[in-house]
């Protein structure tokens, strides 16, 4: 079992869960966290026999690049991506990382790994008066859909022990689609439930936004 670590903006102790591996298991054709719903392709079929989830290590950073932007494009947002490899090596795995994450893992023989990154989860831990709870992100390979499931009950699990009162995640709100999976699923829709709006700073704009 890998050490905790300590996570410097909430004071708490979070520990990276050990692979979790899924055998002989037909994936069910669901919904894409980012993506409407699509078939799985016949030719990933025989690949999704075995997968495993397990915490990202640093050297998976180009792999974890390599699905943001894939996400991004998803939400026609690709143009917006200006994080780099080295970002999340240095955010994500120095002595007090901003985020944590998870992978997923199919096995592919033409890879020279033996495997083939299909999905990523980042989440870090916040604090409000509702208590502890986690913030995600969550995006899985269309022709992998079913593996997201999997990833969102890793995720829980994760909350659980490190005894969060909830998770937050985004949708954008053109995906019904992912709207209508979650709250299917209990999720509540805080824009509506709520009446929560979503701001921004700017790295341009967060000094002058204080200014007489």
């Amino acid at each position: 079992m890998p050490e905790p670590i300590q996570h410097e903006s909430t004071r708490h102790v979070a520990t990276r869960p050990e692979p979790i591996r899924y055998k002989s298991t037909r994936p069910e054709t669901t919904m894409c966290e980012t993506t409407r719903l699509e078939p799985i392709r016949q030719d990933c079929l025989s690949n999704m026999k075995s997968f495993q989830i397990r915490p990202a290590e640093p050297e998976d950073c180009p792999e974890i690049l390599r699905l943001i932007k894939e996400l991004a494009a998803c939400e026609n947002m690709l143009d917006a991506v200006k994080l780099t490899a080295m970002d999340l090596l240095r955010d994500g795995f120095g002595d007090n990382p901003l985020f944590y994450c998870l992978i997923a893992e199919v096995h592919d023989q033409q890879k020279p790994s033996g495997k083939m990154t299909i999905g990523f989860a980042m989440y870090y831990f916040t604090d409000l008066w509702i208590g502890k709870y986690v913030l995600e992100d969550v995006y899985v390979m269309p022709a992998y859909q079913g593996i997201g499931a999997e990833m969102l009950k890793t995720l829980s699990q994760i909350a659980i022990r490190s005894q969060c009162n909830c998770m937050h995640f985004f949708v954008i709100i053109w995906n019904q689609e992912s709207v209508d999976y979650y709250t299917h699923r209990g999720a509540l829709d805080l824009s509506s439930e709520e009446g929560w709006h979503l701001f921004r700073f700017n790295r341009e704009l967060m000094d002058m936004a204080w200014e007489e």
